[in-house]
């Protein structure tokens, strides 16, 4: 060789050599040390002894809370079988159907594409080329030259190939994905008529004013004002509180309501002493939002301390309402006409006039602590985020 790309060198033995080896040889070394220290420390994690069985044998019992099994709730409820089809069986709920169809597009998609650029290799091109372009061996400098003169000539003659590929994928996509959506929304709107679920019967309001929860009974006014504006029977009205910020300490103090004879300390034992990499471990369960307290720490083993009823009853009754509340009316035709009879005027609550319009989502569907986001909220997080995108493709 004579002349070599930018980024190689030309060698005494006339052959091109890359520049900056060192540095992917520094990069390697680096990650390999990082693996080692990382498996170390997962192997003394692991070897650690238990100190917490009680605790353990509470998380298998939640655990075993939150299966899904067929016929639930019945007699000789047990867990699917392992071949279940998740795509046409209904295991839990429409969303979980969607998501392996999701997938299952996903994979005859990528597949599809594959074909087809093997079927041009095969029917197209002479001497399946593009399966061996930059991949031909030289032994020798000469040789090496020719390989990557022949490359760099039969690259460009086929480049109509890839092109075409191209253009196939892209409309192939674009069909597919509108294909797509029609399926998944057929299904979704085929599972709700088939079924009736809470969700038939409850009506979502939006625009709900600030109101704590220190002895006023919102929910009951909500449902007096629902109930005369519309002239439907209105069974009742779960507010969604705000509690984004408290949604942790809410959540152990539900969980622990679930079990409370489980004895989660198992009585009291010295914690155990602090190595070297209790900070890793700390960051990493942190960042899966798994709280352990140690006694050297002066928060002792009683979790139950942290929340009871006092603090509880103070942390509810400082709590605020959201913009949106639930509420159910006892029959689904009701529903349909107290949402048709204040289609235009609203329900007032506390001077505020508030939107009423069909539920589209089920209890368990729901994350609560996320319907705090008001709507211009959500559409400045839609803009942020446009524009990182946008930023990062620039």
């Amino acid at each position: 060789c004579l002349e070599c790309y930018p980024g190689y060198s030309l060698t005494k033995e006339g052959e091109c050599e890359m520049d900056g080896l060192c540095v992917f040889a520094a990069i390697t070394v680096v990650a390999a040390i990082a693996v080692v220290v990382l498996v170390a420390w997962y192997l003394r994690v692991v070897a650690r002894p238990c100190v917490n069985q009680a605790g353990i044998e509470y998380a298998s019992e939640a655990r075993r809370r939150a299966m899904v099994l067929s016929n639930d709730g019945q007699a000789g409820a047990a867990p699917y079988p392992l071949g279940t089809n998740l795509l046409t069986n209904n295991v839990a709920g429409v969303g979980t159907m969607c998501l392996f169809r999701f997938q299952f597009a996903l994979i005859v998609w990528a597949l599809t594409l594959l074909g087809i650029w093997l079927a041009f290799v095969l029917f197209v091109t002479e001497g399946k080329d593009l399966l061996v372009l930059g991949n031909r061996p030289a032994k020798t400098p000469m040789a090496l030259c020719a390989v990557v003169r022949w490359g760099r000539q039969r690259q460009l003659e086929l480049l109509w190939v890839k092109v075409a590929w191209l253009a196939i994928a892209y409309v192939f996509s674009f069909g597919c994905a509108i294909a797509y959506a029609i399926q998944q929304t057929k299904l979704v709107h085929d599972t709700d008529q088939d079924r009736t679920t809470m969700c038939d019967f409850v009506a979502l309001i939006e625009g709900l004013p600030r109101m704590k929860g220190n002895g006023e009974q919102v929910e009951s006014l909500i449902k007096e004002e629902v109930a005369q504006a519309t002239g439907e029977e209105v069974v009742g009205v779960s507010v969604a509180w705000d509690y984004e910020a408290k949604s942790h300490d809410i959540a152990e103090a539900a969980e622990s309501g679930l079990c409370p004879d489980t004895d989660l300390d198992g009585g009291h034992h010295d914690a155990p002493q602090r190595s070297f990499d209790a900070p890793i471990t700390d960051k990493i369960l942190s960042a899966w939002h798994v709280h352990l307290h140690d006694d050297h720490e002066g928060h002792g083993h009683d979790h139950g301390h942290a929340h009871s009823s006092g603090n509880i009853k103070e942390m509810l009754e400082t709590m605020e309402t959201s913009s949106v509340a639930f509420v159910v009316f006892k029959l689904e035709a009701g529903r349909d006409k107290a949402i048709e009879a204040v289609a235009d005027r609203g329900v007032e609550i506390n001077g505020t006039v508030c939107k009423l319009e069909a539920g589209t989502a089920e209890p368990r569907e729901i994350l609560w602590e996320n319907l705090a986001v008001t709507p211009a909220d959500r559409k400045m997080k839609v803009v942020k985020g446009a524009f990182l995108v946008l930023g990062a493709c620039v």
